[in-house]
């Protein structure tokens, strides 16, 4: 009688366990997103615009300014915004880091010339853009580009841990004294 109830109750916990795993799994929310059919540009808009308390990027570059003034908006009111660039991408003349910078934004410039190719960006620890897309003023004008959103906590974490890995590798801070600023 006492091996039965065991028994039971030994099921009883593993269909618990099995059910709140399934319910975490299926709470994750993944949606993908294309251009020029989606404007990409406008949804990459709308998900920062919710950062509470920061968002971290790693891209190849950024020129698309639209973008930009929307990471110094965020700074402004106090997101912690952090940004991870290409070494080589960063000296290209419409490149925008000089000016997010100066606008107060931590930029971190790869030290080696190895090609930083990402393209995601980290908000909140709650979400995860990320994709083929260029943070680039043509891009939404471009075929075959991509960008996936996640929610799910354990694909987030893996963004955000590959981001702290990246920050960690390229620690010293862009100076924009340095460099003149791409804007005029």
């Amino acid at each position: 009688m006492k091996s039965a109830r065991s028994h039971a109750l030994i099921l009883l916990l593993t269909m618990l366990c099995l059910c709140l795993a399934t319910e975490r799994a299926l709470s994750c929310e993944a949606k993908a997103y294309f251009s020029p059919q989606q404007n990409i540009e406008q949804v990459i808009l709308d998900n920062l615009s919710t950062a509470k308390k920061y968002v971290h990027l790693s891209l190849y570059g950024i020129t698309n300014k639209r973008l930009a003034d929307r990471l110094l908006e965020l700074h402004k009111k106090g997101v912690e915004v952090v940004l991870c660039i290409d070494k080589l991408q960063a000296k290209g003349k419409h490149d925008l880091h000089g000016y997010l910078a100066e606008g107060g934004i931590t930029v971190i410039i790869k030290k080696t010339s190895t090609l930083e190719h990402n393209k995601f960006a980290v908000i909140d620890g709650e979400r995860v853009l990320m994709g083929s897309w260029n943070w680039s003023t043509s891009a939404q004008k471009q075929d075959n580009s991509d960008l996936l959103l996640y929610d799910c906590p354990e694909e987030v974490a893996k963004f955000e841990d590959a981001f702290q890995k990246i920050l960690e590798r390229d620690r010293e801070p862009f100076d924009n004294r340095s460099t003149a600023s791409p804007l005029h």
